[in-house]
């Protein structure tokens, strides 16, 4: 991001700050959102949080935003599965109904939105660890170690239905 992308008199991002970078980030609430949560709302909220911060608060806009969007993605997760435990303790004996049409995404869920993240930005986006530990926040050892554990839960999953 370039210095013409963030408005000088008030250091906040400006319209082409917004068009550069909505795609990125939309692509990370993709990546990250649990199913049932729209990446657009994601990256609305993120960049509202953007905007109510005080100008020159936040030098890197995308990485602030793109954390945000990891975060929020990591609380709606918490919320759904709260929801999901209450629901189940108060629910009658019913038989769980199976996913009529499994997906490969489906092997994606078992993992958390900051590791979906961490894999997203470094195997698929090609990022190095020091720019997703920026991006995701947190350091470049811990964003190595979260996308080792994340590939081995994904093959430990994998290897799990073959058996």
């Amino acid at each position: 991001m370039g210095t013409s992308d963030v408005s000088p008199s008030t250091s906040k991002p400006t319209a082409a700050w917004f068009r550069a970078a909505y795609p990125r980030l939309h692509r990370i609430a993709c990546v990250t959102a649990p199913a049932d949560v729209e990446p657009d709302d994601l990256v609305q909220e993120a960049l509202v949080r953007l905007l109510r911060r005080a100008p020159g608060t936040v030098e890197q806009p995308e990485a602030y935003a793109a954390a945000t969007i990891v975060n929020l993605a990591s609380n709606e997760r918490r919320s759904f599965l709260r929801r999901r435990r209450a629901i189940a303790r108060v629910a009658v004996d019913a038989e769980p109904v199976a996913d009529v049409y499994p997906s490969d995404l489906t092997d994606l869920d078992v993992l958390s939105p900051r590791a979906r993240a961490v894999l997203y930005l470094h195997d698929v986006e090609g990022r190095s660890f020091d720019q997703v530990a920026t991006l995701v926040g947190m350091n470049a050892v811990n964003s190595r170690k979260v996308a080792e554990r994340a590939r081995a839960a994904i093959h430990a999953n994998l290897e799990g239905e073959r058996l």
